[in-house]
C-alpha cells in the first residue's frame, strides 16, 4: 500500500483543530502537561504554514498526522494516528517524513505518539527502528497518593543546610545548578541541549506555563554562606494532583540525602495544600532517580515511548559556542 503524505495546512482547519485537541486530550490522560493555548496556537502555525506538519489519509477523514517544533538545533515531534487498520504503517511514513523534512542544522529529533494500541506501538517502534538512526527511549509517569492517615515522613536534613523556597533564590542560581545537574545523566539534552534552552524551560514553569507554580511545595537549601545545593520545583497538575516537574542537586552534594529530603518536604507541602495525589515523569534508563522516587512512594502508573532520531553528526554545520547559564 502506497502511503501518501501532504502537508497539514492542506487539512480543513475544524479537522486540524480536532486532531490537535484529541492529541492534547491524550496526553493529558496519561499526565503529560502542555499550556493552556497550545491548541489554538499548534492548529493557528500548521493552518499558517508557519508550524510543520503532515498528514496521512484522505483530508476530510486523515489517518495520522504529525506535527514537529525545532529549538535549540532539537527538533520534538509527535504522532498522533486516528484508529485506521494502517495506523502504525502510516505513522512509520510519517515519522521518516519528518525526520528527513528537518532543516540541515537539526542533529537530533525526539518524537512521541498516541492513538495507538500496545500492539501498533510495538509495530511503530519496530519498524521504525530498522533505520539505524532511529532509537527508542521510555519514561515512565510515576505517581504517589497523599493522605493523612498516612503522610510523607519527615524530611532528615543533613547538617549546616538552611532551608527556603525557589522564589527566594535568584533565578540565575537556579538554571546554573538545574544545567550542571542533567549533564552526564540519561535525561541530559531530553528537553534542551543548551543553556539557554534549560533557562527557558524553566521560566516557563516558574512562570506558570505548565501549571500553576506552587512555592509552598517548591524548596531549595543553602550553605550557611548562601551556596545553593538542591531545589525541587512543584506545579498544579489538576485540582486532584500536584506535579514534580524539577528535582536538582548539586552534583558535588550527593549521596547526603538532599534530594530524599527535597522530595519529602515537596509531598508534605502538596498534602497540606490538598493535593490527594503527587505525580512525576523519570527516564527508564535513570535508575537512581528512579530507586529514589520509589524509597519515597511513587510507583509506575504509565509509559510512553520516545523514537529518537540523530544525524550523522559529520554532515551537522559547527554549533555555536554555548554561553554560560
Amino acid at each position: 500500500m502506497a502511503i501518501e503524505v501532504h502537508p497539514a495546512r492542506e487539512l480543513p482547519r475544524d479537522e486540524l483543530w480536532n486532531l490537535v485537541g484529541t492529541i492534547r486530550r491524550e496526553l493529558g490522560r496519561r499526565g503529560e502537561i502542555l499550556p493552556p493555548s497550545w491548541v489554538d496556537e499548534t492548529v493557528d502555525g500548521l493552518a499558517q504554514g508557519i508550524g510543520r506538519g503532515w498528514f496521512w489519509g484522505d483530508r476530510r477523514s486523515p489517518a495520522g498526522l504529525a506535527v514537529v517544533w525545532v529549538r535549540d538545533r532539537k527538533a520534538y515531534g509527535h504522532l498522533h494516528g486516528t484508529g485506521t487498520p494502517e495506523s502504525a504503517a502510516g505513522l512509520v511514513e510519517l515519522g521518516r517524513h519528518m525526520a528527513e523534512h528537518l532543516g540541515p542544522d537539526v542533529g537530533r529529533l525526539d518524537m512521541g505518539s498516541t492513538g495507538l494500541s500496545e500492539l501498533e506501538e510495538g509495530e511503530l517502534g519496530r519498524r521504525l527502528s530498522e533505520n539505524s538512526r532511529f532509537s527508542k527511549l521510555l519514561r515512565h509517569s510515576m505517581v504517589r497518593v497523599l493522605a493523612s492517615t498516612g503522610p510523607p515522613p519527615e524530611p532528615r536534613w543533613p547538617e549546616g543546610v538552611e532551608l527556603t523556597t525557589v522564589q527566594h533564590v535568584p533565578f540565575g542560581e537556579l538554571t546554573s545548578l538545574d544545567w550542571r545537574t542533567y549533564r552526564g545523566t540519561p535525561d541530559e539534552t531530553l528537553l534542551s541541549s543548551t543553556p539557554a534552552g534549560n533557562k527557558e524551560l524553566l521560566e516557563n514553569a516558574l512562570a506558570g506555563l505548565f501549571g500553576r507554580y506552587l512555592d509552598e511545595a517548591s524548596p531549595a537549601v543553602r550553605t550557611p554562606t548562601g551556596a545553593l545545593l538542591g531545589f525541587a520545583v512543584a506545579c498544579q497538575e489538576s485540582l486532584q494532583s500536584g506535579i514534580l516537574l524539577d528535582l536538582a542537586v548539586d552534583p558535588d552534594s550527593r549521596r547526603r540525602g538532599l534530594g530524599e529530603a527535597l522530595l519529602l518536604r515537596s509531598l508534605r507541602a502538596l498534602l497540606a495544600l490538598g493535593y490527594p495525589r503527587a505525580h512525576l515523569w523519570v527516564t527508564e534508563g535513570n535508575t537512581s532517580a528512579r530507586a529514589l522516587y520509589e524509597k519515597v512512594g511513587f510507583a509506575v502508573d504509565a509509559s510512553a515511548m520516545i523514537y529518537r532520531w540523530v544525524r550523522d553528526s559529520t554532515s551537522l554545520p559547527p554549533q555555536p559556542a554555548a554561553s554560560s547559564p
